[in-house]
Formats: C-alpha cells, structure tokens, sequence
C-alpha cells in the first residue's frame, strides 16, 4: 500500500468520524482539517493551515495550547490537553485534544493525527456540581454545620472538616474513626439513646430518617450539646435488605440548650412567685381582719400592705421579664426595707435592718432581692412573720471587701427540727447566691427560729 493510498484512506476514515480530525507534519505545521472542523469553526481551509487555527482558541487557552504543543513535537511524546474553541456562532465550547505521532522505520516523527472531542457539556455539568458543592459548603459554614457519614458495613464514621471543628478534631480529606469510638465521646447518659436511634433509623421497616439530642466530652474535657440529622441508604429489595449508609448533618446546639432551660427555669420561678403571692396576701387578709376595728379600718390597713407588697415585687422581677436596660444602683439598706415593707406596717419595730452603706449594683439587685424575698415568703407563711409577736433582725458587717450579713428570726412558732424538704424556693436561693453573686449562704434552725448566714464580695455585689 503506497503513501497516496494512505492518506485516502485517513481523508475517509475522518471524514467519517463525529469528531473534529486533523493531521499536521513533523514540524507542528497543520495542513489538513476534516469537514466538521469547519463547520463547527467557520474557518476556510486557508485560516486553518499552519498555526491559523490557533485564532480560533480562547486567548486565555493559547498559551498552554502553545507550549503543549510544543513540547510533544520536540519530545514526539503524546499530545493531550484541554482548552476552548470558538464556535460558527462566536461562542466558545471546551475540547479534548488528543494526538499521536507517526514514526518511520528509523524511529523519527513523521506525521501528527489528532482529533478534538466536544466535551462542552461535561465541562458545563462539571461546573455545575461544583458551582452546587461550593453553595453548600458556604451554607454549612454559614450555618455552622459539619457533615458525617456511616458505613454500617464497616462500622466506620467519617466527619468532613465542619464536624471535626465542632468536636475540636484535626481534619484530613479522609477523617475517620470507628463508629464505637465516636459514640464514645458521648456522654455516658446519652450513649445507649444514641445507639437505639441509629439503630431505629436503620430498621429495614423504618422510614430511615435519624434525628438526635445528645451531649459529648470533647478533647478539652467540656461537655457540648448537639443535635444530629440524617437519612438512611438501604441495598434494593432482596431476600435480606439492609441500611448500607447512614449520612446526616450535625449541630452545636448548646447555647440554645441553655436558653430553653433558662426558660424552664423561669416559668418555674415565675409559678412560685405567682404562688407565694397569693400565699402572702391570704396570711396578710388574715393578720388585718384580725387587728382592725372595723371593716374601713381593715381596707385602707390591707390597701396599704398590698401597695408595699406590689413594691417590693418590683425588686424580685426575673431579668428575662424586665425591659432593656431596667434595673439601678440601689443602697442595700434600702433593697431590704423594700422587700420587708410590707410586714413592717403593722408593727415597724418587729423588723429590724441595720448595716454600714453599701451600693447594690443593677445587675444584681434582682438576684439579691429575689433571694430576701424568698426569706421573708417563707417568713411569712411559716417563720417570725407568721407570728404578731415575731421579730426579724436583719444586719451585716463589711470587711475585707466581703460582706458578711445575718438574718435571725425569733418569736415564731417553735422549730423542733429543720425541714426534710428543699423546695425550689431554697434552691432558687443557693443558686442565686453561689452562681450570680459568687457568695455562700447557709441555714441554721434553732428552737427560736431560722438563723441564714450570707457572705457576699463587694466587688461582685456591686457588680
């Protein structure tokens, strides 16, 4: 078979083929462009031949194309690259070009054969996933979330770089543990409901869907709340179908943990507030029926007690139901009269208050009163204030910036022993003091009365 016969056959074989052919010498010189080419280009031959069809590549492209090139005709190694043509209509599409050299017998170039496949499309799709991928991590990061997946097979979990941020983890591109030991940086209350729910989600009859509270020990030794999602991957239907893959995402949701229990708490505060007022106002209605004189006498005595008790509450208001800024500097002789107002009218003596000056500041006046109030309740309904011959003395003593104040009841009814029972008032009051204002508060019950010793910093008082 003569070289004419070659290349006649070559000129059909490409001319043949849905890509866009083309041959050049042993120097790089292009000299032949099948019919598609020019189609796809609206180039004419004569634009195409030597480097012309050059033109038709993107600029940013050329220079690679170029260098490419070159290097394959200097080395005769394969030619291989990616780049974009201007199309007949003046818009550029991605191809793959490939080419290989023809040898002679002697081992040297003598030809170049390539073709150009439009891979436009796969290069869109490409783009896409990851245009798709970059808005998702950028919402996980902007939600703060990490990703995770179990291989149930292997028993293997793997945390991309957002979950190990979020458990304070090192990261590598193919993070992994086994899922035992991650479950064992739950903490150990938690563990056995995390099993159940994987396990749950895993469940051939179940929807797959996984959703969990948990609390874990991270590495610094702190204990975080989190909330995890995910969905289960079952093998298709068979004699024995089973989850493959569990894949979710995963929270830290501590501060809103912390939030919802604040309000816990302060429904229950505010409950027991609601109750001893009632409480208050029952033993008040009592204690004025039993020493007026007649009923006017009675309504403008209880008007009077009501009043100072609405004034005291005033104090006791949880933060959380106050406005922005409420609250002030108050002397804490004055927050004690305040709250002790309203038993002081019927005899002014029965209350005693008494201690150097010292400045309560607006952040924790609520605390401080919230506590006295809960003394003086108590008081009230079951101490020295419940008795008309009962007496209250209230006094402190300052000394190396701490405050050291006592509260002596005497003249209630006789306390044989103290009480077995610690009521959410009582621990309302050991928090208040030990957790907002750093001090300690204790309780001794002697025959004549409660006797609660309190030791508070100046600093954190006035705070």
């Amino acid at each position: 078979m003569d070289f004419n016969e070659t290349e006649n056959q070559f000129a059909v074989l490409a001319e043949s083929l849905p890509q866009l052919v083309w041959s050049a010498r042993s120097d790089g010189s292009h000299d032949y462009f099948n019919r598609r080419w020019h189609e796809f280009t609206g180039m004419s031959p004569e634009q195409c031949l030597g480097n012309g069809w050059q033109s038709a590549l993107h600029p940013n492209d050329l220079p690679i194309v170029q260098e490419q090139w070159c290097r394959s005709i200097e080395t005769g190694t394969s030619y291989e690259i990616e780049y974009r043509i201007r199309n007949a209509a003046g818009e550029y599409e991605w191809v793959l070009s490939r080419a290989l050299p023809i040898q002679d017998l002697s081992g040297h170039v003598v030809r170049w054969f390539g073709t150009n496949t439009n891979i436009d499309a796969q290069k869109k799709a490409e783009e896409a996933l990851r245009s798709l991928d970059t808005r998702y991590r950028l919402a996980l990061e902007a939600a703060d979330l990490g990703t995770w997946q179990i291989d149930l097979e292997k028993g293997q979990i793997f945390w991309d770089e957002g979950t190990c941020a979020l458990y304070q983890l090192p990261h590598d591109e193919s993070f992994s543990m086994p899922l035992e030991q991650a479950i064992g940086m739950i903490h150990p209350d938690d563990r056995e409901t995390a099993w159940g729910r994987i396990a749950k989600a895993c469940d051939p009859q179940s929807d797959g869907h996984y959703e969990n509270e948990y609390r874990a020990i991270l590495p610094d030794g702190k204990t975080r709340w989190f909330r995890s999602v995910g969905q289960a991957l079952f093998a298709p239907d068979g004699d024995k179908p089973h989850a493959l893959s569990l894949s979710g995402v995963i929270s830290d949701i501590t501060e809103r943990h912390a939030f919802e229990e604040a309000q816990q708490l302060l429904t229950r505060e505010l409950n027991h507030r609601v109750k001893n007022l009632f409480a208050i106002a029952n033993g008040m209605v009592s204690m004025t029926a039993r020493t007026a004189k007649d009923p006017k006498e009675m309504a403008t005595a209880l008007r009077g007690r009501l009043s100072a008790l609405a004034r005291a509450h005033e104090l006791v208001q949880p933060a959380a139901t106050m406005g922005h800024g409420a609250g002030s500097d108050v002397d804490l002789a004055r927050l004690c009269e305040a709250v002790l107002e309203p038993y002081r009218q019927t005899d002014a003596n029965r209350v005693l208050i008494e201690g150097p000056g010292v400045r309560v500041g607006s952040n924790t006046t609520t605390s401080l009163a919230l506590v006295l109030h809960e003394l003086a309740t108590n008081a009230a309904k079951y101490g020295c204030l419940s008795n008309p011959d009962g007496r209250l003395e209230i006094s402190w003593t300052l000394h190396d910036e701490v405050i050291d104040l006592l509260w002596v009841e005497t003249g209630g009814p006789n306390v044989e022993s103290p009480p077995d029972f610690e009521g959410f008032g009582t621990q309302l009051s050991q928090r208040s003091i030990a957790g907002q204002l750093g001090g300690t508060l204790e309780r001794e019950w002697s025959p004549d009365g409660l006797r609660v010793h309190m030791t508070l910093p100046l600093a954190r008082l006035a705070g």
